[in-house]
């Protein structure tokens, strides 16, 4: 019985010892993702957008006549940048999924494309609008340069699938976030001289972080990003697009 119950006390002090190396779910460790996350990304972008704006106006002359005008300005942009900047911070945990914000900028240098339509209805006193346009008058679309500033904001998460330290997958990560983008673009030279929008949009990216150290790492990434934009935009014209390939320094 004695015997018994000094293997009981050595096995059960062995299993407290074993219980207080091994790394918690959160708590840092040699080349792994726990604990506290932090990574700085910065890379060159190709952003394409088609942005609207849409204007409703309803006016009586005084007289027995209505009218009611519909104007549409379209904007098409093409532009690229370097360097686009990103910055996470947030929590690893168990070496397998991190949970971070994500914040990302740039300055885009382009050309865009800008045209307008403009309808006018006449209505007489007493009677429907009627359905057809009576008036349509319609800007060609022309090129001008554009330089635009983007930025999104949002939360989501980075996986690590292949924990194993020896494999050469290892590192291999799929990154993903929603959140919420806006964008501005000058407009040299053009009648319009600004087109602006924002959308709840989200993110994609996926590539391979290298270890440097115990806790620091170096990386690659490519990524995409849209948006869909929200403010009076008309179907064709409301979208706004992204790609990346990024280098990055992460630390946990």
């Amino acid at each position: 019985m004695k015997n018994k119950l000094i293997a009981i006390v050595v096995l059960f002090l062995a299993s407290l010892v074993f219980a207080q190396s091994e790394p918690t779910a959160a708590k840092p460790a040699p080349r792994e993702h726990r604990g506290f996350y932090n990574s700085v990304s910065f890379g060159a972008a190709y952003n394409w957008y088609n942005n609207s704006k849409e204007e409703h106006d309803h006016y009586n002359d005084g007289y027995g006549s209505d009218y009611r005008n519909r104007d549409v300005d379209y904007f098409e942009y093409n532009g690229g940048t370097f360097p686009t900047y990103e910055f996470k911070f947030g929590v690893a945990l168990a070496n397998l999924i991190a949970f971070h914000s994500v914040f990302n900028l740039g300055f885009y240098a382009g050309t865009i494309d800008y045209g307008y339509k403009e309808y006018r209805v006449f209505c007489e006193e007493n009677e429907k609008c009627p359905a057809k346009v009576t008036e349509d008058k319609t800007k060609e679309m022309e090129s001008s340069d554009g330089y635009n500033f983007r930025t999104y904001i949002g939360f989501g998460s980075t996986v690590y699938p292949f924990r194993d330290k020896n494999s050469a997958l290892n590192g291999f990560f799929l990154g993903g976030s929603v959140g919420y983008a806006v964008f501005v673009t000058m407009i040299n030279g053009g009648s319009r001289e600004v087109s602006f929008n924002s959308g709840t949009a989200f993110q994609v990216e996926l590539g391979k972080d290298w270890w440097m150290n115990d806790h620091l790492s170096i990386g690659v990434s490519l990524g995409y990003a849209r948006t869909g934009l929200v403010w009076n935009t008309v179907s064709s014209h409301d979208d706004d697009n992204v790609i990346s390939l990024s280098f990055r320094l992460t630390r946990g």
